[in-house]
């Protein structure tokens, strides 16, 4: 004979294992996504000018967040990069701006490599 749990237990035992489930395929917080574009605007003798374009899709509100978009050689070593500390909203964030690097590190340039670090 099977012994069953009483009526509470059970129901307890089955609501346990379906939060359980919920939380185990949907995190609190995902990530954000970040889209990007780096677009030479003028090169000249020693320098060039380009600018970033960054598109970021939140589920939560960030008030400060630095955003650190890196240049990667051949050989996957950075080369160059450069920080914006930025505000984030629910939804989808877009930010741009201008930047001026030496031409011998933009030849170089392999590989654009964004991160963003959240804090508060």
């Amino acid at each position: 004979m099977i012994k069953t749990l009483p009526l509470s237990r059970r129901s307890l035992a089955v609501m346990l294992f379906v939060f359980a489930c919920f939380f185990a395929n949907h995190p609190l917080h995902a990530k954000p996504k970040i889209t990007y574009e780096i677009r030479e605007v003028a090169r000249h003798q020693r320098l060039v000018t380009l600018s970033w374009d960054v598109t970021i899709h939140s589920d939560k509100t960030w008030d400060g967040c630095d955003l650190k978009i890196s240049f990667h050689d051949g050989k996957k070593n950075e080369i160059y990069a450069f920080k914006e500390t930025i505000a984030l909203k629910v939804g989808r964030n877009s930010f741009s701006g201008t930047e001026i690097c030496p031409v011998e590190i933009w030849n170089r340039v392999a590989k654009y490599i964004t991160t963003l670090d959240c804090v508060f």
